[in-house]
C-alpha cells in the first residue's frame, strides 16, 4: 500500500467523528491489535486495515458498554488478535518510583501529548476571540444609545427604544458569562498540562479593546 493511502490520527478521528485524543487513546490501548506506523515526526500513521481495526473498536465500545480491558479480551478469545503477540510482552517489574527523566518513553507518545496541548490551547484562544467579540457587541449597543440620545433635541427616548436596547445588552451579558466560564474552564486545563514559556503576543486586533483598563 502506497504512503499516500496511510491516515492520520485527525483524519481518522474526521471519520470516525470523535476528537483526536480519542483516536489516540485507542491507538494507545489496541497498539498491537491495529498496528500503527509512526512517522518521522512521531505521529501515528494508519493502513486502511488499521482503521477498519480501529472503527470496529469504536463500535464495540459504543454498543457493548463495555471497557477497553473487557473489548481486549473479547478480541483475544474470539482470535482476531493473536494472544502470542500478548504474551511477547516482558513481564512488568515492581520498581521504586523514579524521576520520569530517568525512563525511556515512545518519542510518538511525547509527540501526542504535545498535540493535546495544542489542541487545548486552540480551543481556549478560540473561545477567547468569541469573548472578545460579546465584549465589543456590548461596546456597540452602548455607543449607539449614546448616539441616539445625543441626536435627540429632549433629555428623554421612547420607553420602548430604551426597553428594547437593555434586553438586547442584558441578553449579551448572559452570553458573556457563559463565554468567560468557558474560557477560564478551558485556560486552567490547558494551564495545568502546560510548562510556563515566554509569553508570545498575539495579533493586535482591536486597540479600543486596551483603552478601558
Amino acid at each position: 500500500m502506497s504512503k499516500q493511502a496511510r491516515i492520520s490520527t485527525r483524519e481518522a478521528a474526521q471519520r470516525l467523528h470523535v476528537h483526536a485524543r480519542t483516536v489516540r487513546k485507542w491507538i494507545d490501548s489496541f497498539e498491537e491489535y491495529i498496528s500503527p506506523e509512526v512517522n518521522d515526526r512521531g505521529h501515528y500513521m494508519l493502513t486502511e486495515d488499521g482503521f477498519l481495526r480501529l472503527k470496529d473498536i469504536q463500535q464495540r465500545l459504543q454498543e457493548t458498554g463495555k471497557s477497553m480491558r473487557q473489548i481486549r479480551q473479547d478480541l483475544v478469545k474470539e482470535g482476531r488478535w493473536e494472544i502470542e503477540r500478548l504474551s511477547e510482552r516482558p513481564p512488568v517489574e515492581e520498581e521504586a518510583p523514579v524521576v520520569p527523566f530517568g525512563r525511556e518513553y515512545p518519542m510518538h507518545r511525547v509527540v501526542g501529548s504535545l498535540d493535546e496541548i495544542g489542541e487545548m490551547l486552540e480551543t481556549v484562544f478560540t473561545r477567547l476571540d468569541q469573548l472578545e467579540d460579546h465584549v465589543f457587541t456590548m461596546f456597540d449597543m452602548m455607543e449607539e444609545m449614546e448616539k441616539r440620545m445625543a441626536a435627540t433635541s429632549q433629555n428623554t427616548l421612547p420607553a420602548a427604544s430604551v426597553q428594547k436596547m437593555m434586553d438586547e445588552i442584558g441578553k449579551k451579558q448572559d452570553q458573556l458569562k457563559v463565554e468567560l466560564r468557558n474560557a477560564t474552564f478551558s485556560h486552567r486545563l490547558a494551564s495545568a498540562a502546560e510548562e510556563p514559556s515566554p509569553y508570545i503576543p498575539r495579533r493586535q486586533k482591536r486597540t479600543r479593546f486596551l483603552g478601558i483598563f
